[in-house]
Order: structure tokens, then C-alpha cells, then sequence
């Protein structure tokens, strides 16, 4: 029988090694989450010591390089480049979500303790150094091409920071996959002669589709304020040439409904048939790369965050409180996002192990 080069073994251990890391990514998650609720991720103390402390350090580095450089001593997050104003490093870019995503998944994921002691810190450490080659590079970028600046901020580089962390979590599960591999026993070399002819090319009709429609909503991702115009253009359209009873609908008007935080403005409509494409586009994405095993885990993983944001969403509006509306929605921005996607593909793309040939 074919197997499929990305094939997931369906052992007894493999099952539950997949459950216990999707349980510790969904309590990391959940702790990350009420943090954030409660003020302790975006603006908090440790947010401005960050910026403060990235500031200083691309200043430094700039006057590394040659280039007058300081922060300003009013406002010490901002970088003053050859006496003019240049980037001010914010919450959102001071790389600690990234070092949370990246602890919580090597955490979470099968693997020598003794490995994350070394890993963890020289993989935030690592991010820590991209970052402040990205401001550096903004800095200059501000300087010397202030036309394509908003782009390489909101796109370029936080497309290559993502990356940076796809190819840290890539990284830990070949070591721990390394390091359960020289546990085993070595097969017989005649089982390697018979096994070589078996192995067969990664690329396939369906991996390149899955491939070509995860650079599409890579695409989506980083144009998506197009995307939701042109969505938000097609419902105004139908609210004013169709029929009255569209005005009724719940959220039908821009305010109200309940859509991710990133979209938040939209009608209900417009928020939903985005989140219903991209959800729908990143399931096939992970059906054409995954095998059957594999896209079990997949559908279990998408159902619970969405069951998880209808619960929280609807507690909200029976009285529990803005706290749990807000975590509902920050769900459901956790669907709209290549994070997951990045996090099962990492977790569960595996070249299958050769079958021996028929006798």
C-alpha cells in the first residue's frame, strides 16, 4: 500500500504525545490570554522595559555601523537617527509574544529536558537578535526609502519574524525526533537495502496544491485590509440593492457583532464570511499536507478553538462579563491566523519512514 511522504504513524504513543502537547498549547494559550485580559501582555511594565531595553540596544547598534544614533531622552522608546525622529519601538513589536510562542511550544512538545534548558533561551536570544536587526533595518529604511516603509513594517519584516520562529519550531522537533531516533535500535542493513527503493519524492500533485494555497492565504494575511474592503464593499452592495429583510439580520450594520478583534468594525456579515473562507481554505491547506492521522488532530484542534470562542462569546452576553467576551474574541482571532497552521504543520509534517518492498 502507498503511504504518503508526510505520513504520521498512528501508534498508541504517537496519539498520546499529540494529546498531551495539544493540551499544554491550549493551557499556554489560555494562560497567555488571561494575561492579556488582565494587563499583562500589550503596554505592561515588562512590554516597556523591552521596548525601552530594544532601543538602546538598535541605537547601539547603529553606532556600530557608523550612523549617529540615541534614543530620545523624553521618550526613550523612540530612536533618533542623525538628529531626526526614526522608529518607535511599540508593545506589539518588542518580540514577546514571539519568545511565549516559542517557550510554550518547545514546552509543550515531546522532547530531552535537558535540551530545553539550552534551547529555549538561545531561541529567544536568537529572536532577541533578529529583532534588533529589524529595527535597525527599519531605521534606515525610514531614512533612506520612507515611500516603501509602512510595507516592510506591517509586512516585510513581521513576515520574516514569523518565519524565524516556524524555523525554531522546525528546529526543536528534528532535535527531539533526533534524539528518540538514537534511543532505537538501527534496522538491519538488509531492511535498508529492501526499503531505499521504496522511498518516494516529497513533492506530489497534492502537496504542491496545499503548498500554493498556503502561499495564498499567507497572501490574505498580508493584504487583509484589501480583502475585508472588498468583502465589506459586496455586503454594502447587497444591503443597498437587495432585499429589506438583509437590514435585519443580526450585526447586519458596521459595530455590532461578534468577529474577531482585527475586523471588529465590520458588519457581522463581513466578519463572518471572512472567518468562514479563511477557516475553510486553512482546513484544506492542512487535509492536502497532512495524512488521515494527521487531519484527525487538525479538525479536533479547529472544532475545540471555535466551540471554546461560541462558549466564552456567549457567556459574555448572558453576563459574565467584558472578560470573557474579550478572550472569546481573541479565540477567534487565534483562528484567523497562520499560527495554527504553522504550529500543526510543525508538529505533524513528518517524512514517512520507507516500507519494505513485497517479497
Amino acid at each position: 500500500m502507498a503511504t504518503s511522504p508526510f505520513a504520521v504513524l498512528p501508534t498508541a504513543s504517537s496519539t498520546r504525545q499529540a494529546w498531551r502537547f495539544g493540551l499544554l498549547c491550549g493551557a499556554f494559550i489560555l494562560l497567555w490570554v488571561v494575561g492579556a485580559v488582565n494587563g499583562l501582555g500589550s503596554d505592561s511594565a515588562l512590554d516597556e522595559v523591552l521596548c525601552h531595553q530594544l532601543a538602546a540596544a538598535s541605537a547601539w547598534g547603529l553606532r556600530a555601523l557608523g550612523w549617529a544614533a540615541t534614543t530620545d531622552a523624553q521618550q526613550p522608546r523612540l530612536l533618533v537617527l542623525n538628529g531626526q525622529p526614526s522608529v518607535i519601538v511599540g508593545a506589539p513589536c518588542d518580540g514577546l509574544v514571539l519568545y511565549a510562542l516559542l517557550a510554550g511550544f518547545v514546552l509543550a512538545y515531546p522532547g530531552p529536558a535537558r535540551r530545553r534548558l539550552w534551547f529555549i533561551p538561545l531561541g529567544i536570544l536568537a529572536l532577541w537578535l533578529l529583532n534588533i536587526v529589524r529595527i535597525i533595518a527599519l531605521a534606515l529604511n525610514h531614512r533612506y526609502s520612507p515611500e516603501t516603509f509602512e510595507f516592510d513594517h506591517h509586512y516585510a519584516f513581521n513576515a520574516l519574524a514569523y518565519a524565524a520562529l516556524s524555523g525554531l519550531w522546525l528546529l526543536w522537533t528534528r532535535q527531539a525526533g533526533a534524539a528518540a531516533a538514537a534511543t532505537e535500535p538501527e534496522p538491519e542493513a538488509g531492511f535498508q537495502a529492501l526499503a531505499a527503493p521504496a522511498r518516494k519524492s516529497w513533492l506530489t500533485a497534492r502537496v504542491l496544491a496545499g503548498v500554493l494555497l498556503l502561499l495564498g492565504l499567507f497572501l490574505v494575511s498580508l493584504y487583509q485590509n484589501q480583502v475585508v474592503a472588498a468583502l465589506s464593499a459586496a455586503w454594502a452592495h447587497a444591503l443597498a440593492t437587495g432585499p429589506a429583510w438583509l437590514h435585519r439580520l443580526p450585526g447586519a450594520t458596521p459595530g455590532s457583532g461578534d468577529v474577531p478583534n482585527n475586523v471588529s468594525h465590520l458588519a457581522l456579515p463581513v466578519g463572518a464570511a471572512y472567518l468562514g473562507l479563511f477557516v475553510a481554505t486553512a482546513l484544506l491547506v492542512l487535509r492536502l499536507l497532512l495524512p488521515a492521522h494527521g487531519w484527525r488532530l487538525v479538525w479536533r484542534c479547529y472544532a475545540g478553538m471555535a466551540l471554546a470562542s461560541v462558549v466564552l462569546l456567549a457567556a459574555g452576553r448572558l453576563g459574565a462579563g467584558a472578560q470573557a467576551n474579550a478572550l472569546g474574541r481573541m479565540v477567534l482571532d487565534l483562528l484567523v491566523s497562520l499560527l495554527p497552521i504553522a504550529g500543526l504543520l510543525v508538529f505533524l509534517w513528518r517524512p514517512a519512514a520507507p516500507a519494505p518492498a513485497a517479497a
